[in-house]
């Protein structure tokens, strides 16, 4: 936990608290983590030889999958879409192929399903993760991860939030955070700041993991009390988004370069840094604290390694993302 002081005073507004996700890990850290803990566990567990997850050709899911994998003796199959070109984009494809994984451009979902066919056909051993890693055994790491809040709260460590923001791409962080949040007995109002396009993240979505997820507890264990959530128990915001999946605002680039000035702590214009304008939002305009950021992005440096990857080595189709001048 780290109270962002400097910030706070430099923006006199209430008092702001961030939960450091992005050193969840010394490879790569961020939300994902928490979810691999599970299912890389599950797909070791299975004999599996090979993951398959999707994303954008910046998705951090797939770089965070394809590190992780690796470790465990797994290899990364991905099934990459476009999306707007940032440096972080290409970082991101640079370092997916430094780490071994094996790069697939779908231009839909469509092509997407029938490359995965495809996959699962001719290698038979794969473990298919959908977009986002967001499953509800994934989702228990944030179910255990509330209840760690929950443990730093007791020990005096933070302040119980009176809203946690979080990024709010396919559901997976928010639903574990849902459910963790009635085991642990908080009364913290856990808010999902959309990113992605309101068909993938969207209150409805969201909770029908969050029932998933307790459901999947309840065959383990019958303390588990009978929760049910309705989209109406789900609080997005969904004014941050912009024009599209990845493409940075003038309010989520502002914050990003706020944070980083006053705190140190780096965001991505995909997600986090959308999810912070929110925050910020909410701060300026009088709100009353504590607010918690839930920092879902990675802070390992690994550009030194992505900088020794030549584009040429990528598949051709992905060569052309290294054309021209990224527009961040």
């Amino acid at each position: 936990m780290q109270k962002l002081d400097k910030l706070s005073s430099r923006e006199g507004i209430c008092e702001v608290w961030v939960k450091r996700d992005d050193r969840s890990s010394e490879l790569y850290g961020g939300n994902k983590v928490r979810k691999l803990e599970f299912t890389l566990a599950d797909a070791a567990a299975r004999g599996k030889r090979y993951v398959l997850t999707y994303g954008g050709i910046g998705s951090n899911h797939a770089l965070a999958t394809t590190i992780h994998s690796r470790r465990l003796g797994l290899k990364a199959i991905l099934i990459l879409f476009p999306q707007p070109v940032t440096r972080h984009v290409q970082e991101n494809l640079l370092l997916d192929a430094h780490f071994g994984a094996e790069l697939i451009l779908a231009k839909n979902s469509l092509e997407a399903a029938l490359k995965t066919l495809w996959q699962i056909v001719t290698k038979r051993s794969v473990y298919v993760l959908p977009l986002g890693g967001s499953t509800a055994l994934g989702a228990l790491g944030f179910v255990d991860a509330m209840l760690e809040l929950r443990r730093q709260i007791d020990a005096g460590e933070v302040p119980e939030p009176r809203k946690i923001f979080l990024a709010l791409g396919t559901g997976g962080t928010m639903a574990g955070l849902l459910v963790g949040a009635k085991l642990a007995g908080l009364d913290s109002q856990v808010v999902g700041v959309r990113v992605t396009s309101s068909r993938i993240g969207n209150e409805r979505k969201v909770a029908n993991l969050a029932n998933r997820v307790v459901r999947l507890l309840k065959r383990h264990s019958e303390s588990i009390p009978d929760l049910r959530f309705s989209p109406s128990d789900v609080s997005v915001v969904h004014g941050f988004y912009g024009p599209g999946y990845g493409v940075p605002t003038p309010e989520c680039v502002e914050a990003a370069k706020i944070v980083r000035e006053a705190e140190g702590i780096r965001l991505d214009l995909t997600y986090t840094a959308k999810a912070f304008a929110a925050l910020l939002s909410e701060a300026r305009s009088g709100a009353e604290g504590p607010l918690l950021f839930w920092n879902t992005f990675n802070s390992v440096d690994l550009s030194a390694l992505a900088e020794r990857q030549d584009p040429r080595s990528l598949p051709k189709e992905f060569q052309a993302f290294f054309e021209g001048e990224p527009s961040f």
